[in-house]
Formats: C-alpha cells, structure tokens, sequence
C-alpha cells in the first residue's frame, strides 16, 4: 500500500528552546547524532518541561527528521533514551504504530531515494530547509505490519554486524601497531 504522509502521520516541528546545562528534559540537537544517525550524547542540552513543551515530548512509535541543515536524516525514538524534547531543527512525525512503526518509517526516510526527493524539495537557500506542505506529500510504501517488523530485524541485524566489523578492525590496527612497534623496538636499542 503507498499512501502520503499526511494521511498517516501528524507531523509539526520541535520548539526553540534555548538549551540549559540542566534540567529536566533532554532537548535533542542535531550534533548529538554521529555521522550514522545514532544518537551519542546530551552534554549540556536540557529545558524545564512545561505545558507548550510537554506536546513535543517524544512517544512510543515517533520519528523525528531534521528538515534544515547541511545534514537530512531521520531517527526513530525509543522510550529506554529517556525523556526528550527534539529542537526546532527537527519535524515530529507520529504515527500509528497498528498501521506504520516508527523504526520502518525512518528506515524509509532515510532511503537514497527518499534522502534525494528531500534535497530537492529543500534547495533553493544555502542551508536545505524541508517545507511541511511538501514533505506531507511524499509517499510512504507501507507492507503488512509483519513485513515492516522484518525489514527493521533485517537492519538491526546489518548495524549490528558493521558494528562488530568495526570493532573487529581497530583491534587488527591494535594488533598490528603493537607487533610493528614489538619487532622495531630492539633495533632501537
């Protein structure tokens, strides 16, 4: 089934909020994302909640996407990151998790093909900013709920492993280091 956005989704932006060192809500900035779109850290970015804040705190299921900047992604929230508020920099996008996951959505969003309709409708200024009118317009191929969990297991288990890959190959540069400097050393003598 393909169906739009809009028809699936409630979609509206995070607040500015100027972030404080403390307090009692994490207040997500695009620079606590590493290059691969995983979240790292909250060091100094929190806001008081309150009651135009509590709107944008993030649920079950949510998908936030960044819709200016040099960077487009999107990410999906679990409840075991906390309490978070996304900035303004950031599209909430709330969906029925008995029709859409949150973890199939971002998946999809973050598509080449997808990430490329995005740059488009965002060009025109030096910094890509992702009108909401056009972004409710993209259409989203949703399979069967079954389908959808899949795919996500699918994509766990792909990062999982270029994690473990990764790992795997700085302790080879370790490894290697230490035998070169090992073998070196008492020709220094």
């Amino acid at each position: 089934m393909i169906r739009k956005l809009e028809e699936i989704a409630d979609i509206q932006f995070g607040p500015y909020e100027k972030g404080l060192s403390k307090g009692s809500v994490k207040y997500l900035l695009s620079s606590h994302f590493n290059r691969n779109n995983k979240l790292t850290n909250f060091e100094d970015s929190f806001i008081e909640l309150d009651d135009k804040i509590r709107k944008s705190v993030l649920k079950n299921n949510d998908v936030i996407l960044a819709g200016k900047g040099q960077r487009i992604f999107a990410w999906a929230y679990q409840p075991s990151f906390g309490t978070i508020v996304p900035s303004s920099l950031f599209y909430i996008i709330r969906t029925d998790p008995n029709e859409i996951l949150g973890e199939y959505l971002m998946l999809f969003l973050n598509t080449d093909k997808i990430q490329n309709k995005l740059k488009i409708i965002g060009a025109g200024t030096s910094i890509i900013s992702i009108p909401k009118k056009e972004l409710q317009q993209i259409e989203i191929v949703i399979p069967p709920i079954k389908k959808q969990k899949e795919i996500v297991e699918l994509a766990n288990l792909l990062d999982k492993d270029m994690e473990l890959t990764s790992q795997l190959l700085n302790k080879k540069h370790e490894l290697r280091k230490g035998l070169i400097n090992k073998l070196i050393q008492p020709t220094l003598s």
